[in-house]
């Protein structure tokens, strides 16, 4: 007799109280209203860790969440990736760990891949330029950088000549296609370009992809994964469409990707690729300042990267500080 009465019981009160259940859930989600229920179960992991380490004194002190930047919510993205990345940090020899800036490993032993096809249109290339190298003073095989401005879609070939400390502009080429609008990266699959310091090395030259030759970013580098953004295979290529990539002429494409290979066959061992939503000005940046955009923090952070070139013609050598770049001289 008893459970033919709880049985309806429990199903009329899961009734009653599901319509408040899932109010609380969307109070908590949007930040709108109060949320006890939601509240109380998201945060049960970190009172929970907390209470282990002040019974244990595990550590001198309290965890500080990594900040995000704001996208709409106070919830940090992928946290336990986070987490996770910071663990195998630390379990992790620092030899092991052999970096340029914020583009990941290296592996320096490795040569520019080639093909009958690539060597083909490296010969055309390679005299199409000479005469505007020579008067540029730059040769062919000089150490290459390259700035990318989505709002304006141009990329910009910096080179520097032999004996030469600073970068001298080669070539701006007009960006066919990008996709998602101004605002980093944020996860695999949601269209959106990267923003931030990113490096090319040897074995992230693309001959045989799909579009016309590509050179991939290292997306996402340090920061990114520092923050749980997520998705790869991300590139400037040749052709007329993109997602989440930069797509160039394949004439143009054939210009960066020779030259950018040219450069690492005489010595250098990568080149930086900056990646930026807008000619990042004062006046721009200002306008920007006025709308206050999700991303406005994010972006004085790479403005610093952005002054500091435009100030010596050196790229910078972006680090990891805490939850942003730091940007140092070499």
């Amino acid at each position: 007799m008893f459970p033919r009465l709880l049985y309806p019981a429990f199903f009329i009160g899961l009734a009653v109280v599901s319509p408040w259940l899932v109010q609380d859930w969307l109070n908590g989600r949007t930040g709108e209203g109060e949320s006890r229920v939601y509240s109380a179960v998201s945060s049960f992991p970190d009172r929970l860790r907390s209470k282990f380490d002040s019974t244990f004194s595990l550590a001198s002190r309290p965890e500080v969440a990594p900040k995000s930047e704001s996208t709409g919510s106070s919830l940090p993205p992928y946290p336990v990736a986070s987490r996770t990345k910071k663990l195998l940090q630390g379990l992790i020899p620092s030899s092991m760990l052999a970096t340029a800036g914020m583009g990941g490993s290296l592996d320096e032993t490795l040569e520019v891949p080639t093909s009958v096809r690539v060597d083909s249109i490296a010969a055309g290339v390679r005299k199409e330029v000479a005469v505007d190298l020579s008067r540029l003073g730059l040769g062919y095989g000089d150490p290459v950088f390259v700035r990318v401005f989505k709002e304006e879609a141009e990329l910009e070939l910096w080179m520097r000549g032999n004996g030469g400390t600073h970068f001298t502009l080669f070539k701006v080429y007009r960006i066919r296609h990008w996709s998602g609008n101004t605002g980093p990266k944020l996860r695999d699959g949601d269209g959106q370009g990267p923003e931030g310091f990113y490096h090319v090395s040897a074995s992230r030259f693309r001959p045989e992809t799909r579009h016309h030759l590509g050179l991939d970013l290292g997306y996402p580098n340090d920061l990114d994964r520092h923050l749980g953004r997520t998705g790869g295979d991300i590139m400037i290529h040749g052709g007329s469409s993109s997602v989440g990539s930069f797509a160039l002429a394949p004439e143009d494409m054939e210009e960066v990707y020779t030259l950018a290979g040219a450069a690492l066959k005489n010595g250098q061992k990568f080149f930086r690729v900056n990646s930026f939503p807008f000619r990042m000005t004062d006046k721009r940046m200002e306008q920007e300042w006025k709308r206050q955009p999700d991303w406005i923090d994010f972006w004085i952070n790479l403005k610093e990267g952005y002054d500091f070139f435009e100030n010596v013609n050196v790229p910078p050598d972006a680090q990891l500080s805490g939850d942003s770049y730091a940007f140092l001289t070499r």
